[in-house]
């Protein structure tokens, strides 16, 4: 059977710079060791996921300036089909500094370029091309100049033509926007969710009722909701589950959700169900946490790790 199409998009995408460094100190230069660059934005991860696990995604993102030149040739390396569209201004970069001491992590995440209204037009004209069959997975926060409905507006041509099932991973106003148009998949972070539901962190049944909600409201046909070592929740018409996460020793949480996503995805493209596919999802998660940096996870662990998934249903 031919596996479903998937194609990510990022808008704001980032060359991801990771180092260990002994000690964080102040007024001082911090020697930092082990340095390393990936290729970084929440779809160019799932894409860089994907592909390790034997799918062939189109990852689609802006390049700009000496630095989308360099990131291009990062997501060409990882041999991850790509369509990139040209932007005047640079793409940025993030830093991320391991603390070997105390194993803290320290992640810094700068401002990306501002793009016009030709450039953003550029991109969901691409995606919205792409994404005739399959999964459309967008990802990632927008960049400045992009209008807050760019993810309702792609939703909207992906229902105008009949093409992919438009899974989301992003927060704020373009979540919500989007949400009030409908989407197949949302897959938010706790805090995420809380700030959609302009609420203090809520409780696990309060998290039910609401990702239950959106799934009544035709908002989302799935809700995905990550909670960190508190596990993630995964609700749709028919199911609702909940997964406690195996325990690991935590190196770095940078592309814990991407995994987890992109894991979830794939493993519903290849028709498993939803609990099989959440179940190897919440692995990819975990055993992203074992990578330092922005490694993202490893095959042979999320093999390791899946049977350790404990899912129960939720009533």
């Amino acid at each position: 059977m031919k596996a479903e199409n998937i194609v990510t998009l990022t808008m704001n995408p980032a060359i991801d710079v990771s180092a260990a460094v002994k000690h964080m100190i102040t007024d001082h230069k911090i020697r930092c060791l082990k340095t390393k660059r990936d290729p970084g934005g929440g779809g160019i991860n799932v894409a860089r996921c994907l592909k390790r696990f034997g799918a062939d995604p189109l990852a689609i993102f802006p390049m700009g300036g000496a630095s989308g030149h360099m990131l291009e040739r990062l997501v060409a390396g990882e041999e991850v089909r790509h369509q990139s569209f040209v932007i005047a201004r640079d793409c940025r970069a993030n830093f991320t500094a391991n603390e070997m001491d105390t194993g803290a992590q320290y992640r810094f995440v700068l401002p990306g370029p501002t793009l016009g209204e030709e450039e953003w037009n550029a991109g969901l004209g691409l995606m919205t091309q792409a994404s005739s069959n399959g999964y459309a997975v967008a990802s990632g926060s927008l960049p400045r100049g992009v209008p807050h409905d760019f993810y309702a507006r792609l939703a909207r041509n992906l229902r105008v033509m009949g093409g992919a099932k438009l899974v989301l991973d992003t927060s704020g106003p373009p979540l919500k926007h989007a949400l009030d148009l409908g989407v197949y998949l949302v897959k938010p972070s706790l805090s995420e969710f809380s700030d959609l539901l302009d609420t203090a962190t809520p409780d696990h049944q309060a998290c039910l009722a609401a990702a239950r909600n959106l799934v009544v409201n035709g908002k989302a046909e799935i809700v995905a909701l990550t909670m960190g070592a508190d596990g993630a929740m995964l609700v749709s018409r028919d199911v609702a589950l909940y997964a406690k996460p195996p325990p690991v020793t935590v190196r770095g949480t940078v592309g814990a959700g991407d995994s987890f996503l992109a894991l979830l995805v794939m493993s519903i493209a290849n028709r498993k169900s939803l609990a099989e596919s959440f179940r190897m999802a919440v692995a990819g998660g975990s055993a992203a946490l074992l990578s330092p940096g922005t490694g993202l996870c490893m095959p042979d662990i999320v093999a390791e790790l899946t049977p350790q998934v404990q899912i129960t249903s939720m009533i």
